[in-house]
């Protein structure tokens, strides 16, 4: 009989034992109505601890009614009596609500492994989300206004959608209609952040090459739209880290790098797409000599485990169902894939310890590994190139302040060309704390003065 071989397991994610009927039970039902379902058996503490019960003609009855009442929307599982072990015992299914979150008399839990947990404000909300078929990057910002996004932004987009085969419009507003990242003339979450202008209050990350765990090498930070974010965050780990020229007898040599560089884009990818952009903290990324840490705020959904991902035995659950649309259409990701399992096979391919996945607080940190722990230390001719290419964008951006001293950080990338908005703001903040230009009379009704 099935209910043998469940008790006989013991309690888990979808089985719980109870000795008797009590309010413990009604929250156990709300619990497992709010997550995916299970069965609770009242009778028993463990599988070899086998109490058995008294029934009178209507305690089934008088049971399913309490839960009804006590259920907000209400919940009936369904009632078995059978006998195990020479006991009687009552098994309740409980089935997923299809209307979440279910709370009993005002609280709400949700199932954990194999405890029940009261659920707390955010998870309520997702709950709310995922009834509408929804998540958070897809609600609409009543304080945001399509003066906060770029609409070529919109249309690089979609040129890379059409670049893949498709054959959609040019029409930035229309997209983002289609795609419902604009509704009623009021923006989503999600839009904002994969379109900013110019910086995102929720998408700041944080970037570091460390020589020790205190002595901070080299610096820089990002605010912009998620898509420039990439780019941004690889190439800051792609300066700090080493590539071996292997002599083939090609008429191309071979370029090893300390880390697969596409395994290192697929984990800065799953930080963009995956990151809980409501958390008040934010992603960072730390290089060390040997090895690079990787920490984002959010964990994982659904109970799953850090066993359940490295082993791909889990279902994917979307944080943000927008957000990771878009990355779609634009073939960065796989939508429902299986990103971490290729992460950890390109690592094993490069001869590499795979990374190492933690739970950190209210987060998930990665970690990296190079080579038998070989010193992954940046290269003095990557250093000499990069503070070559600084010095003329640097040069390019006193210039054009010369010309314009009202000149905007927009307007400055449009002249440089091929550097972003953040990238400005990089050079302009390392000028002001060389003292070379100040900024006059505020953000709105000011202008830069060069100082040397």
């Amino acid at each position: 009989m099935i209910f043998d071989k469940l008790i006989k397991l013991g309690e888990t994610e979808k089985v719980e034992f109870k000795s008797s009927f009590n309010q413990d039970v009604c929250e156990a039902v709300c619990a497992f109505a709010n997550k995916r379902g299970g069965t609770i058996f009242i009778g028993l503490k463990s599988p070899e601890k086998i109490l058995g019960l008294q029934l009178g003609d209507e305690s089934l009855q008088q049971w399913l009614n309490e839960i009804k009442s006590k259920t907000e929307p209400f919940q009936i599982p369904d009632a078995e009596t059978f006998e195990y072990k020479g006991k009687t015992l009552v098994a309740l299914i409980v089935h997923e609500s299809a209307i979440k979150p279910v709370a009993v008399q005002g609280r709400c839990f949700m199932r954990h492994k194999n405890s029940n947990h009261i659920m707390s404000p955010s998870e309520i909300g997702d709950c709310l989300l995922q009834t509408q078929n929804s998540s958070w990057d897809y609600v609409l910002d009543n304080s945001g206004s399509l003066e906060d996004i770029s609409l070529k932004k919109v249309e690089q987009s979609i040129d890379r959608i059409n670049q893949r085969g498709y054959h959609i419009p040019k029409d930035a507003l229309d997209f983002l209609r289609k795609n419902r990242l604009l509704r009623d003339g009021k923006l989503t979450f999600a839009a904002e952040m994969l379109f900013a202008k110019d910086w995102h209050i929720n998408t700041a990350v944080h970037m570091g090459f460390f020589q020790t765990p205190t002595i901070i090498k080299d610096k820089d930070e990002t605010h912009g739209d998620l898509l420039s974010q990439v780019d941004q965050i690889f190439n800051f780990v792609k300066k700090h880290i080493n590539c071996a020229v292997v002599i083939t007898g090609k008429p191309e040599n071979d370029l090893v790098w300390d880390y697969p560089l596409d395994a290192l884009r697929e984990i800065i990818l799953n930080m963009i797409v995956h990151r809980d952009y409501r958390s008040p903290s934010e992603s960072c990324v730390k290089v060390f000599a040997d090895h690079i840490e990787f920490f984002n705020p959010g964990q994982l959904l659904d109970g799953m485990s850090i066993d359940d991902l490295v082993s791909d035995q889990y279902l994917s659950t979307l944080r943000n169902k927008a957000i990771a649309n878009h990355f779609h259409q634009l073939g960065e990701i796989e939508k429902y894939g299986s990103g971490i399992t290729r992460v950890i096979n390109l690592f094993r391919n490069a001869g590499l310890n795979p990374p190492k996945f933690e739970i950190m607080g209210s987060g998930l940190k990665v970690t990296i590994f190079s080579k038998n722990g070989t010193p992954a230390t940046t290269d003095k001719t990557t250093d000499k190139t990069t503070d070559k290419t600084t010095n003329k964008k640097s040069t390019q951006i006193l210039d054009a302040i010369r010309k314009n001293p009202s000149i905007t950080n927009e307007e400055l990338a449009k002249i440089i060309g091929n550097i972003t908005i953040d990238g400005i703001r990089y050079h302009i903040n390392k000028m002001k704390k060389a003292n070379r230009i100040v900024r006059r009379n505020g953000k709105k009704e000011g202008y830069w003065e060069i100082l040397d």
